[in-house]
């Protein structure tokens, strides 16, 4: 499979798009220019550049990366495009930062650091030893802000470009590393997965749907005229959300069982075909339809409000999945990741009645 990584001119990669499969030192010869707001990358490892010529501040992709949205500086600003060449990713990434220059306070990472202060190292970087594999690094905790990338060999602060390990002393808050599966036989496919139904997070909203009032101020009893029923329409939601460094494919389909919020409690669907790629993102799991009945009477001298409810449920839970590639079930990865979904139910229409003074 060839590179490729996929521009889009809006958010949520709609509007124009630009697929790329090789560098490009001029996103102005694709009319592409300081637009792109939401990226995918299919296949390799590249640097988007805000000026042209491969020069100015980086926002590094790796394969399996799907922002929806850039990072506030780096909206609407990419320029160039580069895809990196002839170095090995698949490497396990192991680096060591020093509180001075390779000497001092130092930690050895080998997974991602999401925030340095857990450490107590927040902003005191003045060096770095990448001894395999390659990370970024950002100014900000979260994988924020501008980055620096680092390849195999040895960094202090400097003001080298961005793309040579470039950084500034003491600037560095939250490191991910860059890490590529070697191309496997066969699709990626789910063989288990497991929800943590202990750590899920519920909260449960009744909304108002529907309203109607009918104000009867005679002395007679009135027959209500309004014979047809409102019809309540609503669609239940679901998406597989991966951690930052989990290798799954773009595109995936499996046949899973969904959690689902009830009155009370946590339940799990019956088995159903979803989509749980990384792309995916949020997907319609199934539409619910309801009726609401108008009364037939309104008393004499009262007023009759009708109220249609409905009690929308919004779960997020941990889950972690078992993923093969092809028949090859002997040689397995664990993937973990956040699933949320949004459903609707306890429809039910409430009358009042009051008296006219």
């Amino acid at each position: 499979m060839e590179p490729k990584i996929t521009l889009y001119e809006n958010k949520n990669f709609r509007g124009r798009s630009q697929e790329i499969t090789e560098s490009c030192p001029n996103l102005l010869d694709f009319g592409f220019n300081n637009i792109t707001s939401s990226v995918k990358c299919d296949r390799g490892v590249w640097i988007l550049y805000k000026r042209k010529n491969y020069e100015g501040k980086i926002f590094v992709i790796q394969e399996g990366d799907v922002y929806n949205k850039l990072s506030k500086y780096f909206n609407n600003r990419a320029s160039s495009v580069k895809l990196i060449c002839d170095y090995d990713f698949t490497e396990e990434p192991e680096c060591i930062v020093y509180e001075n220059n390779f000497s001092g306070r130092s930690l050895t990472f080998i997974d991602d650091v999401e925030n340095l202060k857990w450490y107590k190292f927040d902003n005191r970087m003045s060096s770095i030893v990448v001894k395999s594999g390659a990370w970024v690094g950002y100014r900000y905790p979260n994988y924020d802000g501008e980055q620096s990338l680092f390849l195999k060999g040895k960094y202090t602060a400097s003001v080298k470009a961005s793309d040579e390990g470039g950084f500034k002393n003491d600037r560095i808050s939250s490191f991910s590393k860059i890490m590529v599966q070697p191309s496997p036989e066969g699709n990626m496919r789910l063989l288990q997965l497991d929800y943590d139904l202990d750590k899920a997070n519920i909260v449960r909203t009744p909304t108002s749907v529907f309203s109607w009032t009918q104000v009867n101020n005679t002395s007679v009893e009135q027959t209500v005229t309004k014979t047809d029923e409102v019809t309540i329409q609503r669609e239940d939601t679901y998406e597989f959300r991966w951690d930052r460094a989990a290798k799954v494919s773009s595109t995936m389909e499996a046949s899973v069982g969904i959690p689902l919020v009830g009155e009370t409690e946590v339940s799990i669907s019956a088995e159903m075909s979803v989509s749980m790629g990384r792309s995916s993102g949020t997907r319609r799991s199934k539409t619910e339809t309801w009726i609401a009945e108008y009364p037939s009477k309104i008393p004499r001298y009262s007023t009759v409000t009708m109220t249609s409810k409905l009690t929308q449920g919004n779960i997020s839970i941990p889950f972690t999945a078992i993923l093969c590639y092809g028949n090859d079930t002997e040689r397995t990865i664990t993937e973990k990741g956040v699933f949320y979904g949004c459903q609707f139910f306890d429809f039910h229409t409430d009358f009042n009645e009051t008296k006219l003074p």
